[in-house]
Order: structure tokens, then C-alpha cells, then sequence
């Protein structure tokens, strides 16, 4: 094989189950990704995948590549990690993930802040609610909304971020108490969609979602939060991701999410990560 780079095509595609799902993990577009997966399976003179509608199933020859592909891009990924761990100058890129509360209002001012102090250093900002791999370079620095942070990678927790029910100010006019269960079931409420369904607050909700009036969904916080100040209901948020909306009460479970800084810890010599790292902790410690 002469180009070590076709498997990363053939691994996202194998990951996504779809074109569409590798472009979106790859960054590039669709014909990209389709010519680089036919040009290897030409090469190797073997079907990867068998196509079914927008679907891409592994053959047995796809399923075996995929075993030696994970091996090889590990390998990859740990001497890209050593290389860039080991750099000691003040210039290059930073790709810092973080959801989309974090991304849109708490972000932009402090990372404006430190480009100032540091003009040979370029931020990239990531708004994600999917947490995207460190181990794999596909960011440096991440800010993560969790009670348990991955074992594999180092960092600190800076705050403890606590939940409660919101709704549109035209529809209430101050707090209402403690909200249940059966109190919320009076309400239109909002409830979550895909990955968001992984957090506590929303795991709770979905427990008793027979009992209750879901009058929409959402993906993300923000989108939740945007549905919430258009009068659509009710919704269980993080205070932030709430501006525009009233604060009705604390629900009867007590939800917090802890906010963590983190990197690989292949990362943590790296000069401008190590650098960027302790001016967040800094600015967004208490």
C-alpha cells in the first residue's frame, strides 16, 4: 500500500456506518471520501464494504482490514501525540472542544484575551456536543461537562455547574417552587435527543417520560434553550445555557454537572497547550 492516509478514509466510514457520517468525522466532502474508499478496495482488489441504501456494511475483508487499520492508527496517534507533546514553542495551533454553552458565551472573550497576549498562537474553537477523541488529535484541549472524566486523560475539575427548570419570561413571572414529577406533568416540557440522552438530568426525565407532556426535543443545550424562550415549554437546564429564561425552582432531584479541564497526558509538555491550559484554569476558577 502506498498510501498510509486511504485507511483513515476506510476507518471513518468503517466507525460511521456511512459516507455521510465520515465526512462529517473527516471534514472534507462526499466524493472525497467515496474515491479514496474505491481507490483502496482497487488497490487491495478486495470489497470492503457491501453498500445497502446510504449504509456501509463491512465485508469479512472489511472486518479484518478494520482489526490492522486499529493497530496502525494507534501507533499513528502515539507518535503524533510525542511529536506534538514535545513541542516547546509559543506558536501553532490549539483546537479546544467545548460544548455549546462554554463555546458561545464563555469562550470567545477569554480565548480574544489570550491571543492578545500570545499572537503566534491560533485558537480553533470547537462547539461540540459530542465528545471528541483526544487520544486521537482530533483536539488538544477539551472542556467537559462531567460527574466522571475519562480515566485516560489528565486535567482538573475548575467548577461544579448546577441544573434547574426554566421557562419563557412571558409565562412566568417568578419562581414556582419545587417542581416532581407531578407537578411537571402539568406543563408542556422539553425533552432530549441523542447524545444528550447520556446526561443525568435528561436519563431522569426520559425515566418518567410516560407521565409527562414532552411538547418537543432537542439535540443540544443550546437548541433546548432556544425552544424554551419561544414559549414551547418547559425546560431542565444548566444555568449556562439559560440567559433570556426564568429560573422556576429546583426540581426534586438536585442535578450539578462538574466542569473539567482536559488533555491527553502525551499534551501536558507541550508549551502552548501547557500555557493555555493554566490561563483557562486562571480565568474560570472560582
Amino acid at each position: 500500500m502506498d498510501n498510509w492516509d486511504d485507511l483513515r478514509y476506510f476507518q471513518a466510514v468503517a466507525e460511521a456506518g456511512s459516507l455521510n457520517g465520515a465526512c462529517k468525522k473527516l471534514g472534507v466532502n462526499h466524493s472525497t471520501v467515496f474515491r479514496r474508499v474505491k481507490g483502496l478496495e482497487e488497490k487491495l482488489g478486495v470489497r470492503l464494504f457491501e453498500r445497502r441504501d446510504a449504509r456501509y456494511i463491512l465485508t469479512g475483508a472489511g472486518e479484518a482490514l478494520l482489526g490492522r487499520t486499529g493497530q496502525v492508527a494507534s501507533a499513528i496517534d502515539e507518535v503524533d501525540r510525542l511529536i506534538v507533546g514535545g513541542d516547546q514553542a509559543l506558536e501553532g495551533t490549539i483546537r479546544i472542544t467545548a460544548p455549546d454553552g462554554f463555546a458561545y458565551y464563555y469562550l470567545p472573550p477569554l480565548i480574544a484575551e489570550f491571543s492578545a497576549l500570545y499572537p503566534g498562537i491560533e485558537i480553533q474553537l470547537l462547539a461540540s456536543s459530542d465528545d471528541l477523541n483526544l487520544t486521537r488529535l482530533e483536539a488538544d484541549i477539551a472542556l467537559r461537562v462531567t460527574s466522571n472524566p475519562p480515566e485516560h486523560l489528565v486535567g482538573r475539575k475548575l467548577w461544579s455547574m448546577p441544573w434547574n427548570l426554566y421557562g419563557s419570561p412571558q409565562f412566568f413571572s417568578g419562581p414556582i417552587g419545587r417542581f416532581g414529577i407531578k407537578q411537571l406533568a402539568s406543563y408542556p416540557l422539553l425533552g432530549a435527543e441523542r447524545n444528550l440522552l447520556r446526561l443525568k438530568p435528561m436519563q431522569w426525565l426520559e425515566k418518567h417520560v410516560d407521565k409527562l407532556n414532552i411538547s418537543a426535543r432537542a439535540n443540544t443545550l443550546m437548541g433546548m434553550a432556544a425552544l424554551a424562550r419561544s414559549g414551547i415549554g418547559l425546560a431542565l437546564l444548566p444555568a449556562d445555557v439559560a440567559e433570556g429564561l426564568q429560573e422556576l425552582g429546583p426540581t426534586e432531584r438536585r442535578f450539578e454537572s462538574g466542569i473539567w479541564l482536559l488533555t491527553h497526558p502525551d499534551l501536558r509538555s507541550n508549551a502552548r497547550v501547557r500555557t493555555f491550559m493554566q490561563f483557562l484554569t486562571e480565568r474560570l476558577m472560582p
